[in-house]
């Protein structure tokens, strides 16, 4: 997946909420996002976040329902995590 087909915004805001306003521009969201996620839970997010098909998303992926929910929650605990959620609403020296 390439860093422009990567919806990062929507991807942080469904997971972490519209609360607070992200600092980072959409390709330094994207590329935090790729650094910190697996291929598939990219994938995963990327697909919940654009609206696709689940179904046609796991026949792709070649996962199970089971998979596809373990991939989903761990993406998202990932995001959540103090650690790397700070890098999302920081910039250095804050």
């Amino acid at each position: 997946m390439k860093l422009q087909e990567l919806e990062a915004r929507k991807i942080i805001q469904m997971v972490m909420g519209e609360s607070r306003p992200l600092t980072k521009n959409d390709e330094e969201l994207a590329l935090l996002l790729k650094k910190r996620l697996t291929k598939k839970e990219c994938e995963v997010l990327n697909a919940q976040a654009r609206g696709k098909d689940k179904e046609a998303l796991m026949n792709e992926q070649k996962i199970d329902a089971t998979r596809y929910d373990a991939l989903m929650m761990s993406a998202t605990k990932k995001i959540k995590n103090e650690f790397v959620h700070g890098d999302f609403f920081y910039t250095k020296g804050e």
